[in-house]
């Protein structure tokens, strides 16, 4: 399993959700593709094996819209406890957790 620290590998504010958004820098889709592509085939989600642990120890701040087009994108696939059960996520706050179980349960919203 692949242990990524976001803040340090990526970025650590985690707002845009694409190139429309805010700066357009640093964005979830930008962040899904380089690193969760993997995870963008429905035959990936038949095992609960972990793909990912997402180390948030360097992350200040992580959006809703982020949440969404990064994470609940995957709902197309599996139920929001898959999701937390192939993607760990580490060193996260109540808040980002928060943030981030909200958008798995309310799925996925394009813009």
């Amino acid at each position: 399993m692949i242990v990524l620290n976001i803040g340090l590998e990526f970025y650590s504010r985690l707002a845009n959700r694409d190139k429309l958004q805010g700066d357009g820098k640093h964005t979830a889709a930008e962040f899904r593709d380089t690193y969760l592509s993997g995870l963008n085939n429905e035959s990936v989600w038949k095992s609960n094996d972990p793909f990912i642990a997402l180390d948030f120890s360097d992350v200040r701040k992580i959006g809703p819209s982020f949440a969404n087009e990064a994470f609940a994108y995957f709902t197309k696939y599996a139920s929001p406890q898959q999701i937390l059960d192939k993607i760990k996520l580490v060193n996260i706050s109540t808040v980002q957790r928060a943030i981030i179980e909200i958008e798995l349960n309310t799925g996925y919203k394009k813009r």
